[in-house]
């Protein structure tokens, strides 16, 4: 078995690009962070932990908490690394960073009352949330809060209309712990309904909560801690400022509002800093992936039923982490391009939004059922909190929900790509292998199909919703193999790169043999195509659980604290019950 460090390295610069070094940093000061799984937490302690890890992973990096914002890379780290290692840090850092500060920067026009917002959310001494859902549903530009100008005064009134206008689930319950929020509320100007924009109010202050503000803090979920709560509002007042704006909308000096876009366009350009957030959760739920993989991968290399086998050399346990990890290393290499595409500043244009809507289903979805995967496969081991599966899941399954639940923005991406060019990664080659062309044929007919207005091409699609959904898919699975087989074809070590392109090759295979029925109803899968695809997959299956320790290593995942990170699990549990110095008596005979 080849595992060298050199391919171990060339394997990391695959996952982690030209990022690695600032990954291995961020890494090492969030697992130093103080959110090891422990027993007998209520539900309340657990939220309560997670405001002084913001402030205390801030104040470790070294920056201000808008300087971390500012930066997709940083950002990008600290979200994935505390989905591994501190998941309850995770749970407020999209919303303090990407969704609060986020959208200062981006839609902030430099007063002093959001100066003053700002730096409170520097130190974390006042987290931030975003509160955009209502009761009756998101609604996209029909919410029903109202935020009504009041000339007199020259400022705002965000008011609750109606119970359907409710905000839902904002992390915002917590009585001890300021929160400044973004709220999205329908602009009221002179009678004039000016559409759906962000508002930034100031909760809770260490004075208590706004003037005219209710908050009831909404029942526990059985994962995932956070201070959720609905609030509404009775005539709350907000200085003019408080509108988040950027530089297409704003109340002049003489009462009148101006904005460069239509009413219906607002709110979509008030929520884009959105997209940063689902791909900072897209992201981290991939990382959790890895680290499930290379923690039952450990404990499956030590684990011998009995006398016999190791658990690891099982065929069963083989295919599954083998279909597992092809798929982890080609959605974190996806979402690590689409990460350096944001860094770079060459997302801007109409296809921006895409690539976080496409990004979130797919990445999640799949460390979703990679998790579980794990977790089943280490059966007992897995059940228990201190070996970290458990609260992965539940912090994915929040992510799925997170801005934007899986399946809606699915839906709204693919009735997107309808009528727009392919998205395409940068320096994509022009020729592909087979499987990736059979990947693009799907995708090109599915888009048709929907073009004219059939939904049959897609397979079983009742609506148009439907073949949305399986055009969204279509894309993002195209995109995660050719993303990592451009990352492959980087790759200039000889033997990480066979790695890289037979897993690349695996993935695209996958997903063919998944829409088997689909290629065959449309006459891309012959016979022959069949048993050359079941002969190639088996190929480079053969491969790379030959090398699968090799890929793993690739991860950088720590020795966490639960027993399946340990080299030794067996010693970890002795030490758990402390009887590491205890000597253990042989059995006797029983005499007969």
């Amino acid at each position: 078995m080849i595992n060298d460090e050199h391919t171990v390295h060339a394997l990391r610069t695959v996952i982690f690009g030209a990022q690695s070094a600032l990954h291995h940093r961020v890494r090492d000061i969030v697992v130093g962070l103080p959110d090891q799984p422990q027993s007998g937490s209520t539900y309340s302690e657990l939220t309560q932990g997670a405001p002084d890890l913001l402030r205390t992973v801030i104040r470790e990096l070294g920056l201000p908490a808008r300087e971390i914002a500012a930066d997709p890379q940083l950002r990008g780290a600290l979200c994935d690394w505390a989905q591994v290692a501190a998941p309850r840090l995770l749970l407020v850092l999209t919303g303090h960073f990407d969704l609060a500060i986020g959208a200062i920067l981006a839609l902030g026009n430099g007063s002093d009352y959001q100066q003053n917002c700002l730096r409170e959310l520097d130190t974390a001494t006042t987290l931030g949330a975003l509160m955009l859902t209502e009761l009756g549903g998101t609604n996209g530009a029909d919410q029903q809060t109202t935020a009504t100008w009041d000339p007199v005064v020259g400022g705002f009134v965000l008011s609750t209309p109606c119970p359907a206008a409710v905000k839902f689930m904002p992390n915002v319950a917590d009585p001890d712990v300021p929160k400044t929020v973004v709220v999205t509320a329908r602009l009221l100007v002179h009678g004039r309904d000016e559409g759906v924009l962000p508002f930034l109010l100031r909760l809770r202050t260490t004075d208590g909560l706004a003037d005219g503000v209710d908050v009831v803090r909404l029942p526990d979920k059985d994962s995932a801690p956070m201070d959720h709560a609905m609030v509404r509002f009775h005539n709350v007042r907000l200085p003019a400022d408080a509108l988040l704006g950027g530089d297409w909308a704003h109340i002049n000096p003489d009462g009148v509002f101006e904005c460069a876009l239509p009413p219906r366009r607002r709110f979509h350009a008030a929520i884009s800093v959105l997209g940063n957030g689902r791909l900072d959760l897209a992201n981290a739920a991939i990382a959790s992936a890895r680290a499930a993989l290379a923690g039952l991968v450990n404990y499956t290399n030590q684990r011998r039923p009995g006398t016999g086998t190791r658990m690891a050399d099982r065929d069963a346990v083989q295919r599954d982490l083998i279909r597992a990890l092809v798929e982890v290393y080609a959605t974190s290499v996806l979402g690590r391009y689409i990460r350096d595409i944001r860094a770079a500043g060459t997302h801007t244009g109409p296809d921006d939004a895409m690539w976080s809507m496409l990004a979130k289903p797919l990445l999640s979805n799949t460390a979703h059922r990679t998790v579980i995967t794990c977790r089943q496969r280490a059966a007992a081991q897995g059940a228990l909190r201190i070996n970290h599966l458990q609260d992965w899941i539940g912090n994915l399954e929040a992510i799925i929900t997170a801005e934007g639940e899986n399946q809606i923005l699915q839906v709204t991406a693919g009735k997107l790509a309808v009528d727009r060019p392919p998205l395409r990664l940068p320096n994509t080659p022009t020729q592909q292998p087979w499987h990736v062309v059979m990947l693009e044929k799907r995708e090109r007919a599915i888009a048709a199909a929907l073009r004219q207005g059939t939904y049959e091409a897609t397979g079983v699609a009742p609506g148009p919703d439907c073949a949305a959904i399986e055009l969204a898919t279509a894309i993002a699975e195209r995109l995660a193999a050719q993303a990592l087989l451009s990352a492959a074809r980087s790759c200039d070590h000889p033997f990480a790169r066979q790695l890289a392109s037979s897993a690349a090759a695996a993935y695209a295979l996958q997903r063919i043999r998944a829409h088997a029925v689909w290629y065959t109803t449309h006459q891309h899968m012959s016979s022959h195509r069949a048993a050359q695809l079941t002969t190639e997959l088996h190929h480079h299956y053969a491969l790379l659980t030959a090398h699968l320790p090799t890929m793993v290593s690739a991860f950088d995942i720590p020795e966490l604290p639960g027993p399946i990170f340990s080299a030794d699990y067996i010693r970890a549990w002795q030490n758990h019950a402390g009887w590491a110095d205890t000597t253990f008596s042989a059995s006797v005979p029983i005499a007969r």
